[in-house]
């Protein structure tokens, strides 16, 4: 990968295509994890310009140490941008990234053409509390220095028995870095991240369309979120991606990429490359 110099530090970035931008903002500590989704966007969306990256800390970007909220991530993102001569761009986030591509919106709506969230952590949902208990055996693992243990249990939830075949597909040192990374994240990220809230005033200046993107196997945090957007955002278009659950990013690119294609090509037309 390239690097940008941003905010002070190095980020790692891959940049597929020409055309109107798109940048991918990857989850918590699996910092390849959007790779295939940009291989399938490539594919399926030519007349994109995708800017993949790898967050503050992760993988081979810089900055590990140095402030990790969600406003610091929103910053680097804007620093990307601007480090690429891009007054705007479209946005897609996953998980704890769609978090950071919503506070990114929130901070400089003006820069943000479209936003394509795949299930975002929101913790104002009725059932943030049980989803937090559900991640005690990954916190418990994390609290005794295990991280390759707290990645295990956080995939195998998730993936079920074929998880590790699924991380593959993110490249062949994802796992490796996820374990790594894996500390990062909840030492310095998860505690303020737990505090962030989707507010009200501040999204009403958001005028872009918004794509909400949930597997259908995801349950009721997920749909809880989604239901959340719709009330934030009167412009929130749905697409449900079967047999999927919050791995779905690497479970069904190619069908979270048409989706994307559609509701970019029906809600912000593409300008076609040159």
């Amino acid at each position: 990968m390239k690097t940008a110099h941003v905010n002070d530090i190095e980020i790692e970035i891959d940049v597929i295509g020409r055309g109107e931008p798109l940048l991918l903002i990857h989850g918590s500590n699996l910092a390849t994890g959007l790779a295939p989704l940009a291989a399938a966007l490539a594919v399926e969306s030519p007349s994109l310009q995708l800017v993949r990256y790898h967050r503050r800390g992760m993988a081979g970007s810089g900055g590990r140490g140095g402030p990790m909220d969600i406003r610091q991530q929103a910053a680097d993102a804007l620093g990307l941008l601007d480090a690429l001569g891009l007054p705007s761009a479209h946005l897609l986030g996953y998980s704890y990234g769609a978090v950071i591509a919503l506070e990114t919106a929130l901070s400089a709506p003006a820069r943000v053409r479209s936003l394509t969230l795949l299930e975002p952590i929101l913790t104002e949902v009725p059932s943030w509390t049980s989803f937090k208990a559900g991640m005690e055996p990954v916190m418990s693992r994390y609290a005794a220095g295990d991280m390759a243990g707290a990645v295990t249990t956080t995939f195998a939830g998730l993936g079920g028995s074929d998880w590790r075949e699924l991380v593959s597909t993110a490249g062949p040192d994802a796992l490796d870095l996820a374990v790594r990374d894996t500390e990062l994240f909840y030492r310095d990220e998860w505690p303020a991240f737990t505090t962030w809230t989707l507010d009200e005033t501040r999204a009403a200046a958001v005028k872009s369309p918004v794509l909400s993107v949930m597997g259908t196997r995801s349950g009721p945090f997920f749909k809880e979120g989604r239901d959340l957007l719709h009330q934030r955002f009167a412009q929130c278009a749905d697409a449900d991606i079967p047999d999927a659950n919050h791995l779905l990013q690497l479970q069904a690119p190619e069908l979270i990429a048409a989706a994307v294609a559609d509701f970019l090509q029906r809600r912000s037309p593409l300008t076609p490359t040159a």
